[in-house]
């Protein structure tokens, strides 16, 4: 830790000479292994494929980031993140543009609390300093496609630029969390803080009591008017209601989320399964989809999602199981026939993983997952079925972590 400070400390100090007198620390970790995936669009032997691949951060997203704080006197500190993601594989970033795409954020912190300016994780989510749910399952954010709750979830998992975050002092256990984005992405049509940007806001709490934790979250964003595409300026403000808890009775911990979503654009984490495509050739997914046209395609989802997990230490290492399952449906917005009507999906996953740690900095992992969906399609007057498909998925990934 020391010279990884002095390191941080060396390269701070060609920008600034008061980084000397900060705590500075280079941390970071790189996440490589191989993943196989079978899938079957359930459309005869054209929807089937099957693809093993290198993978990069399939347990956690390969990173390296400087954090520092200073101590201003009278209970007050100030801080910064800044954190990178990048491709172990190729060495790419893993967002263009963007040097530090994971976390981009400078605090203060008091008696009042925490306040934070810039780019972070939303609350609903296992994001960096401010995402929630990591905690809440025994898979974290996720593991490669198909492993963890987002699974079963609405699309969220996402960081947002322009973020103002505030977190309150622990009263009796509990915190309150607040969100609110000027504009979610600097990148996208708008300006800040106008009806043409989209514009998160969420608000959440967390109580600590022991063994025991739980949170609540209600998250939305405010949608651009007019929007991206034609007619999304139709479609109403997504929201979605998270509820998770554990408990940890020594011998094994267990773990409980649900979310209830509305008007979202995506939800299951991978919108289609490969070669799962409708009628007119299209990749038909469980969300927000665009065709040549512009046009909003399978948008507004609404349902539900629930997992239930439990993780427990066998054989110097940690076992974990999760169980989900996910109901949603949309009401139209897509304007090719004949799933003008819109479609609904239910979705039963089980994911199994093991992790074994080498040393304090490196670790192996290992996990497979089952995914099946049942999803039916309907006429533009929702008066006919016009189709039934059951794609299903199956997923088997290995790697190797090694922190910094």
């Amino acid at each position: 830790m020391f010279k990884k400070s002095l390191a941080a400390v060396a390269i701070l100090g060609a920008f600034a000479g008061s980084a000397v007198a900060a705590d500075v620390t280079l941390y970071g970790l790189a996440d490589l292994g191989l993943n196989y995936i079978h899938t079957d669009a359930d459309v005869g032997s054209s929807g089937k494929d099957d693809s093993f691949t290198m993978r990069a951060g399939q347990n956690s997203a390969s990173r390296f980031g400087l954090k520092g704080t200073e101590d201003l006197g009278n209970g007050l500190k100030v801080g910064f993140v800044l954190e990178n993601g990048f491709d172990a594989d190729t060495g790419s970033l893993t967002t263009a543009g963007k040097i530090f795409d994971r976390e981009s954020q400078a605090y203060l912190e008091g008696a009042f609390g925490k306040v934070g300016f810039g780019r972070v994780g939303q609350l609903a989510s296992a994001n960096g300093t401010y995402g929630l749910l990591g905690r809440f399952s025994p898979f974290s954010s996720g593991w490669g496609d198909t492993i963890g709750q987002r699974t079963v979830m609405a699309n969220g998992y996402s960081r947002m630029d322009n973020m103002v975050s505030y977190v309150t002092p622990d009263f009796a256990g509990f915190k309150v969390y607040a969100q609110y984005s000027f504009k979610n992405a600097a990148a996208g049509a708008g300006d800040e803080n106008k009806t043409t940007a989209d514009r998160y806001y969420g608000i959440g709490a967390t109580f600590d009591a022991g063994n025991f934790a739980a949170v609540a979250i209600v998250d939305s964003i405010n949608m651009a008017h007019p929007g991206t595409y034609a007619n999304e300026e139709e479609l109403d403000d997504p929201m979605t209601v998270t509820l998770g808890a554990t408990y940890d009775f020594g011998v094994a911990k267990l773990f409980a989320s649900g979310q209830y979503f509305d008007n979202v654009r995506e939800v299951g984490y991978k919108n289609s399964f490969a070669g799962f495509k409708d009628a007119d050739g299209n990749e038909f997914g469980y969300g927000t989809q665009t065709n040549a046209d512009k046009k909003v395609y399978g948008a507004n989802m609404t349902g539900y999602g629930i997992a239930i997990g439990a993780s427990a230490p066998v054989l110097g290492g940690t076992l974990a199981g999760l169980i989900g399952y996910m109901d949603a449906d949309n009401d139209g917005g897509n304007d090719k026939a004949p799933y003008e009507s819109g479609f609904d999906v239910k979705r039963w996953n089980v994911a199994v993983g093991y992790s074994y740690n080498l040393s304090k900095r490196t670790s192996l992992y290992a996990g497979a997952a089952y995914t099946k969906d049942s999803v039916k399609i309907m006429n533009a007057t929702g008066t006919q079925e016009v189709a039934n498909q059951d794609p299903t998925s199956v997923e088997v990934l290995g790697g190797m972590i090694h922190r910094f």
